[in-house]
This record gives C-alpha cells, sequence and structure tokens, in this order.
C-alpha cells in the first residue's frame, strides 16, 4: 500500500511541474534538483545576458525616421541547402535534429523514444544551446515567449526534458503561450493494463495544478495505431485576461512508459485554439516510435 501510495504522489508530482505560467503572473518553483552535469548559474548568467541583447537589438532595429535611399541591386538568390541537418546532441542523452519540412526530431535516448514535433514550434532543452540561443530569435522579441521561456531555467534537464512552444503570432492571445512540456520520471512506470493508476492520478489534479485550478474532463486508456498504450487525461480552467476577461484553457496530458521509466507530454492551450492546434498535438502522437536508439 504505501508503495502504491508513493507511486501515485510522483506521478502527481509530474502533472504538477508542467502548469504553465498564468499571463501576468509568475509562479514560484519547487526548490529545484539539478543535474551533476549542469552549471545552472552559468546558464542564468548567460540567459540575462541574451535577453538583454535581445532586447537591445529589438529596439535598434525600430525605424526612427523615413529617408530616401539610392536603389539597391537585388542578390542573387542562394540555393537552398541540400545538406543533412546536424543533430544537437546535449549532456542529458537526447538530440533536436531540425527536418526539411520544417518539423523536428526529438530523439531522448535516456528515455528510449523518439518524437516529430511540427513545423512551426520552437523546442529547447533547458541545458541545450538551442535554449540560450532561442532569446536572441525573433520570435523573443515578444515578452509572453521570454516568459515561457524564462520558466524552465531552473528545471532539472534530467526530468524536464523538452520545451515546445507555438510561436505563430496569431496563437499569442489574451498573453497566452500555448505549449508542450516534456517529463520523464525514471523511478516510475504506469500501469497501462487499466485505468487504476490513471484515475489516481486524475483525483489529484484539481488539487495539485498550479498556479491555477484544473477540472478534470476525462481520464482514459487508448492506444495509437502503431500499438503503444496511453494514459489520457483532459482538463479544463480558466484565467482572467488583462482587459477582466474570463479565459477558458485546456490541457492534454499523455503518460506512456519508455525504456526507463513513465513519459509524459502535456499540452496546454486557449479553449478557443483547441480545434486548431489540437488535430497536430494528436498527429505528433503518431509518430512515437518507443525504443529508438
Amino acid at each position: 500500500m504505501n508503495k502504491n501510495r508513493t507511486f501515485f504522489i510522483s506521478l502527481i508530482f509530474l502533472a504538477t511541474i508542467t502548469a504553465c505560467v498564468l499571463p501576468g503572473l509568475s509562479s514560484t518553483p519547487p526548490t529545484p534538483i539539478f543535474a551533476p552535469t549542469v552549471d545552472t548559474g552559468l546558464i542564468e548568467t548567460r540567459v540575462a545576458g541574451t535577453v538583454s541583447a535581445a532586447i537591445a537589438q529589438t529596439e535598434r532595429a525600430q525605424p526612427t525616421a523615413t529617408a530616401t535611399f539610392p536603389a539597391t541591386p537585388t542578390p542573387t538568390p542562394t540555393p537552398a541547402s541540400t545538406e543533412t541537418p546536424t543533430p544537437q546532441a546535449n549532456p542529458s542523452q537526447s538530440t533536436l535534429t531540425q527536418q526539411t519540412d520544417g518539423s523536428t526530431l526529438f530523439a531522448d535516448e535516456r528515455a528510449g523514444y523518439e518524437i516529430t514535433i511540427p513545423a512551426e514550434w520552437l523546442s529547447v532543452r533547458v541545458d541545450g544551446q538551442e535554449y540560450l540561443d532561442a532569446f536572441s530569435l525573433e520570435e523573443a522579441a515578444n515578452a509572453n515567449i521570454q516568459q515561457s521561456l524564462l520558466s524552465i531555467q531552473n528545471e532539472n534537464p534530467n526530468i524536464f526534458r523538452l520545451l515546445a512552444l507555438d510561436t505563430q503570432a496569431a496563437h499569442i492571445q489574451n498573453e497566452f503561450v500555448t505549449d508542450m512540456r516534456f517529463i520523464s520520471d525514471e523511478t516510475k512506470n504506469i500501469d497501462l493494463t487499466s485505468d487504476a493508476d490513471l484515475q489516481a492520478i486524475a483525483e489529484k489534479v484539481p488539487a495539485s495544478a498550479t498556479p491555477f485550478r484544473f477540472e478534470v474532463t476525462s481520464a482514459k486508456i487508448i492506444t495509437s495505431a502503431s500499438g503503444i498504450p496511453f494514459g489520457v487525461i483532459e482538463a479544463e480552467s480558466s484565467f482572467t485576461s488583462p482587459t477582466g476577461a474570463d479565459v477558458p484553457i485546456y490541457q492534454k496530458q499523455v503518460f506512456f512508459n519508455g525504456k526507463s521509466g513513465t513519459q509524459s507530454i502535456t499540452f496546454t492551450t486557449l479553449v478557443d485554439l483547441k480545434e486548431t492546434l489540437l488535430p497536430a498535438f494528436d498527429a505528433m502522437l503518431e509518430t512515437i516510435k518507443i525504443g529508438a536508439k
């Protein structure tokens, strides 16, 4: 009995740390457990520097006056590169590889699976070079994107495996950024032969989710087209927009077992964007390959 209780509490911790940062609010993260290979102080210092540089670059790019210049010759277009993208490896034993169609292949060797992130999503690992580079991207000029990136800077990269942000301007509404958070718990394996474990997690979601309260709308076991069993919990909540309106949000958590422990992917978006973005998330789940190297 004690072993089962410990198991469920640990899985609820997965659900808790996947909560998004509310617009206009900053959540206080739990005391982080740092990986021995990561110098978090250095990361924070470099993040602060890259944020400042990005802001300064944005300010310099703003037009200051109207002027007339002589016509400049149109440069000859450079042919698109046909080279195979180089995977970006990092100490937490995973790689990110840009695909020719704009999607990103995330191969988590430590967790034992791979998945293809759709195009138009910015994917970063907290201990990866791409995380620091993200602050100098054009998308990071948006304060809400910056807030989403900074919200994970103290996470343990051995647990918090990946953050994916929908950076499309049209999808950032009421200062809310849709995201996907990939979490790994190497100490546990969820039982997907019945829904008992999943229902136990679902019962604790309203009390564990922060900084707002989610209400579970469904919890069930499904099987992908490739035969992978998933535990799926759907929930809804809301927040007050800067204009005082009530904005409903939707969350879908998916649990599965990898080579080492239970993996979860949490997708959180506005209810108004659910019909637009959820099909791409569900299609992404069909790209999961367990045991990939």
